[in-house]
């Protein structure tokens, strides 16, 4: 449940003469409230994993998008930058633990964050997923970041199966704490320019100073980036019609997309009465995104050379916007109870446009056709009503109080599809390519339109009750007990529950363990999404039909009314603190998940006028069991004249077996994409130095090998990505209110291996030549500077 923000605004309860008591010297000071309702837990006193990123950590890298930050910083996460992908290009899902991007809860400020409306159809890590969309939430807006690596369900509803990542937004009006930042860069090649602006500026509301009541907080982003071209084949004279092309590869363009972000966050609090808060954010995000398709030859019967004599290659325009809204009233009784009610809106609207592309069958059937096309959108909105109660009880026989937290929580979600204009999905079944039986290719190219027959507004709704119960039984133990209900309109109830605990073994050593069961009910989009896109099948463009499963077309191959995943989650953890400037944790875990929810493979059909040719559906068919480690040692040293130096090595081992398949439409490459896309393991070596006015931080990457899958049992169609290291380096000097930075992430200009010709899912023939599997993308070198002004 969402008692998070009430956790946090009274975190700072609590004396501070008991925050320095001796049997809490050596613990880490940061108070977090992701995963408990207790005030007073630090992140090494918590008794799950928890990971706290401070702003400086998410801007010590060239990145200005927080996936990307987040990335570079956790080892058990995982964020490709897929290429060619439609949608994908436009919002790339993360991963945590290898699990599937939709079984992590993001939050912001403790409250549920909405999901995106598309689903991930290529086969690309998260493949079948709705996740949310991280990179709609502006950098410059966050105070700080606690990643929770454990199952939560029980604590906090549907999709916290990985874990939950809170996003905390900062506080206060005061100055000194605002900023205001400019940004460049460039790869190394000289394409992907960026240049941007963000910042963060706080005001008193209802007077001045410490005085004041209220405060707001204003946090903006404005990002334009170019795109990448990293294709084998860049040289566009070969396009020509008659030109030669003596290597036989043909021009693609492959590689980031250009994407112009809009960002603005506002952020308050108001102190109606001393013991009651008014609080809220208002969070809107636009995104512009072109991203492409493959390139159609001038002699191709997908062009039209009337129009375009040498070809062309489609693209992909899409405008994603998000909107976020909080309002709530929290405050504290005489009593001691905390309470919190909030509502709390979101939703995502991505938009379909096509740019450059042509209706092959509109045109030789009517003799004309738009070049540009608007192909539909896709919509998905939630919204959330909580009540969330706590206080400590003294019970008698107990050393301690009892942290006792329960609640409701009433959410409302609607999924609508909207079809496109009439162009961009008309398609005459009677127009023929000269000579042959099949028709002209209908629709806008790279991305046909919605049709009225798959648009429409689908919704549901949930009604969920919790109980938890927290306390230190003795001065060496803790110990934590959840239980949740939640009831779903269209995918009944279930029920979870969490035990967890730790005990204090010396005053250096301590281990902690959980055990949870918890569940994902199967998303609005998985059980609504239709479209007809332009995939590769048998290695030539076709196009593929994904059919919710009430349609007969899903019906009559196997589908199935969707249901939701269980997991049962296991974690082990040990907590080593010998001294001060020192700290280190290692915890180990097993997550088993039934009725998985699978996107299918491609089935081949024949249906009547129509030019899909492939169907595809989810389907709850399989289980499987993912086993991993997560180290992270901190060590902090004060070098006296010399300043100060952090190191931090942190590294991840994860391995997921799917244990059983109960559906035939999901074959060994598509196991691949849940068991052997993402790295094995992950190690993060940072280090930052602090001299006088000078700063230096370097951190330096491994990303394990990932393995590309094929249908083929000989292992005919596999290949091995094998393991890189990636260095980040950058520099700042501080004078008086000013900051200056440069950088270079990869410094080594580290590439993937390359693309083998009989991987015949990277496209090699065609010149895709890098892996839309790399973890670290196919870029390159990025070097880049950064101004910030504080005040």
């Amino acid at each position: 449940m969402n008692a998070l923000a009430a956790s946090a605004a009274w975190a700072d309860d609590k004396p501070a003469a008991d925050a320095a008591s001796p049997d809490k010297a050596r613990q880490l000071q940061q108070i977090v409230v992701t995963g408990t309702r207790a005030t007073d837990r630090t992140a090494s006193e918590s008794l799950a994993p928890i990971d706290v990123l401070t702003p400086a950590d998410l801007t010590a890298t060239g990145s200005t998008d927080l996936a990307s930050a987040l990335s570079s910083l956790l080892p058990s996460l995982d964020f490709p930058r897929p290429a060619i992908n439609d949608g994908n290009d436009a919002i790339r899902p993360a991963s945590l633990r290898g699990l599937s991007p939709d079984q992590v809860l993001v939050l912001v400020d403790g409250k549920r964050y909405h999901t995106t409306s598309l689903v991930n159809y290529n086969s690309s890590v998260g493949r079948g997923s709705a996740p949310v969309d991280l990179n709609s939430i502006p950098i410059a807006a966050i105070d700080h970041i606690e990643v929770l690596r454990d199952g939560a369900a029980a604590q906090y509803g549907s999709d916290a199966i990985a874990g939950v990542i809170n996003v905390v937004l900062k506080r206060g009006g005061q100055p000194g704490n605002n900023s205001v930042t400019a940004s460049g860069g460039v790869m190394d090649k000289g394409d992907g320019a960026q240049n941007g602006v963000q910042g963060s500026v706080g005001i008193p509301l209802g007077g001045t100073g410490s005085n004041a009541p209220g405060w707001a907080r204003l946090a903006w982003n404005y990002q334009n980036a170019m795109n990448t071209n990293r294709a084998e084949n860049k040289d566009k004279s070969t396009t020509l019609a008659g030109a030669p092309n003596p290597s036989g590869i043909p021009y693609e363009r492959y590689g980031d997309p250009a994407v112009k972000t809009y960002q603005v966050l506002l952020n308050f609090g108001y102190n109606i009465t001393p013991n009651i808060e008014l609080y809220g954010y208002l969070n809107g995000s636009k995104r512009d995104v072109t991203s492409n398709g493959y390139y159609r030859a001038y002699n191709s019967a997908r062009n039209v050379p009337a129009i375009y004599p040498n070809g062309f290659l489609p693209q992909i325009v899409n405008h994603s916007n998000d909107l976020a809204a909080v309002l709530g009233v929290r405050g504290k009784t005489d009593g001691g109870w905390h309470w919190d009610f909030s509502a709390d809106h979101g939703e995502n609207n991505l938009v379909f446009d096509i740019a450059n592309s042509v209706n092959t069958n509109l045109y030789y059937t009517l003799g004309h056709s738009p070049t540009y096309f608007h192909a539909g959108t896709f919509r998905n909105k939630q919204s959330v009503a909580n009540l969330d109660l706590s206080k400590d009880f003294g019970v008698g026989f107990l050393p301690n109080p009892v942290t006792v937290a329960f609640g409701g929580e009433y959410r409302k979600e609607t999924y609508v599809i909207d079809a496109g204009d009439p162009d961009s999905y008309f398609f005459n079944p009677a127009t023929l390519i000269p000579g042959t039986t099949t028709p002209y290719a209908g629709g806008s190219q790279v991305y046909p339109g919605l049709t009225p027959e798959v648009a429409g507004s689908f919704g549901r709704h949930s009604e969920a009750a919790y109980l938890d119960l927290e306390t230190d039984l003795s001065s060496k133990l803790s110990a934590g007990v959840a239980a949740r209900y939640e009831h779903y309109s269209d995918a009944g109830s279930t029920r979870s529950g969490k035990i967890s605990a730790r005990y204090q073994f010396t005053d250096t050593f301590a281990l902690r363990g959980t055990v949870s069961n918890g569940f994902r009910a199967p998303s609005l989009a998985q059980q609504n999404y239709e479209s007809v896109v332009t995939l590769i099948q048998n290695g030539q463009l076709a196009q593929i039909g994904t059919y919710r499963t009430s349609d007969p077309v899903a019906i009559a191959l196997g589908a199935k009314p969707l249901k939701p995943e269980k997991s049962t989650n296991y974690g082990l953890g040990a907590v080593w603190q010998p001294f001060d400037s020192f700290s280190t944790t290692l915890d180990l875990y097993q997550i088993r998940i039934g009725n998985a929810i699978l996107y299918s493979d491609q089935i081949a059909v024949s249906i009547p006028n129509s030019q899909v040719t492939g169907a595809q559906f989810f389907v709850n068919g399989a289980t499987t069991r993912t086993r991993g480690a997560d180290l992270i040692a901190n060590y902090r040293l004060d070098l006296n004249a010399w300043g100060k130096l952090t190191l931090t090595a942190s590294g991840n081992y994860n391995q997921t077996k799917v244990l059983s398949i109960s559906t035939p439409a999901f074959g060994r490459a598509s196991e691949g994409l849940l068991t052997s896309s993402t790295p094995r393991t992950k190690y993060v070596f940072s280090g930052d130095w602090a001299f006088h006015d000078f700063n230096l931080h370097a951190n330096l990457t491994r990303y394990g090998s990932v393995i590309r899958r094929g249908d083929m049992d000989d292992g005919s169609q596999d290949q091995k990505f094998a393991a890189r290291w990636l260095l980040d380096m950058s520099a700042s000097y501080n004078l008086q209110d000013w900051s200056f930075t440069v950088g270079a992430d990869n410094l080594t200009n580290q590439y993937p291996t390359k693309a083998s010709l009989a991987n015949v899912y990277e496209d090699r023939a065609d010149g895709l030549q890098y892996s839309s599997l790399s973890p670290f993308g196919f870029n390159g070198r990025y070097w880049y500077g950064k101004v910030t002004y504080r005040f």
